[in-house]
């Protein structure tokens, strides 16, 4: 298994021996002779495996893997490399959160094999963070639409109330004569529909800004950043679910439209306040005629 390998040695002669040998297994290889600039080097560089010298100037080995296995994220293999065979000090290095402890002279092979391991349970450690990411998502997405649901929302409300997150426009957004459509065609088409007007309501809004949930059946919860632009993307959305075309039944496609209720009204001590005027302004889309947009 090739990995990015970060060695910090003081010695040369130490830094060559290990850059040529781990080269020749196809690792890729960055050096650092200076304590200092080790931390900032790990930072950089985001290295697999780091091979770490305990005896070094100005700061010692130790006190560089202390500093690391501080931060809370810090997830990369250490193997002290060390002169110091005494039991104490290997214990201490382990104590500190190292992978493992090899005393000079060590054997190459011995070495390779402690690489390989390390490196192995770093691409573990990887994937099973990987999949838990992708665990989380499908605890907060909701599985017909892709949108976020009320769980996520509930996240979101307490970040917005906490002041880490702050949203300036809500819209409401309700499909248009849905129930027609799931008792003509069925619930199978129904839920087709609701997929592409959740894919054209992702596709108007800032992937990187704003967020989109499915608040209830075929209505949907969007959270703008940027209030300037609400009602521009408010009618591109409308416009553009006014333009999906769904095969309903052979040779057969119908029209839809939504509704949108739009407020600017931020309260970050009063979310659920913003979302009722949301709702206040759909409802009056709805009241008069619907296929509008509404604003409150």
């Amino acid at each position: 298994m090739n990995g990015r390998i970060l060695i910090i040695d003081d010695e040369p002669h130490n830094l060559n021996i290990l850059r040529i040998f781990l080269n020749s297994l196809e690792h890729e290889i960055f050096t650092v002779e200076d304590g200092k600039e080790a931390i900032q080097m790990v930072k950089d560089k985001a290295p697999d495996l780091i091979l770490l010298d305990v005896m070094m100037p100005e700061i010692t080995g130790f006190e560089i893997c202390r500093q690391l296995t501080s931060q809370c994220d810090f997830d990369i293999p250490i193997i002290f490399l060390s002169a110091n065979a005494q039991k104490e000090d290997i214990l201490h290095g382990l104590r500190l959160g190292a992978f493992d402890y090899l005393t000079k002279p060590f054997d190459l092979d011995v070495l390779e094999r402690k690489v390989e391991i390390a490196l192995h349970q770093k691409a573990k450690l990887k994937s099973l963070r990987k999949d838990n990411k992708k665990l989380a998502k499908l605890v907060y997405v909701d599985a017909l639409t892709g949108l976020y649901n009320r769980a996520y929302l509930d996240i979101t409300i307490r970040m917005i109330e906490e002041g880490t997150k702050i949203f300036q426009a809500a819209m409401m957004v309700d499909m248009d004569y849905f129930k027609d459509i799931n008792d003509n065609y069925g619930h199978l088409v129904g839920d087709q529909v609701l997929k592409e007007v959740a894919n054209t309501i992702l596709s108007q809004i800032s992937s990187e800004k704003d967020l989109a949930f499915r608040y209830g059946g075929d209505e949907y919860l969007v959270l703008l950043e940027d209030a300037s632009s609400a009602l521009e993307i408010a009618d591109r959305i409308s416009k553009a679910v006014d333009n999906l075309k769904v095969s309903l039944a052979p040779q057969k496609q119908q029209k839809f439209s939504v509704s949108i209720g739009l407020t600017s009204n931020f309260d970050p001590t009063s979310f659920e306040h913003m979302i009722s005027q949301a709702d206040s302004a759909l409802l009056g889309a709805k009241n008069s005629g619907r296929h509008q947009i509404k604003i409150r």
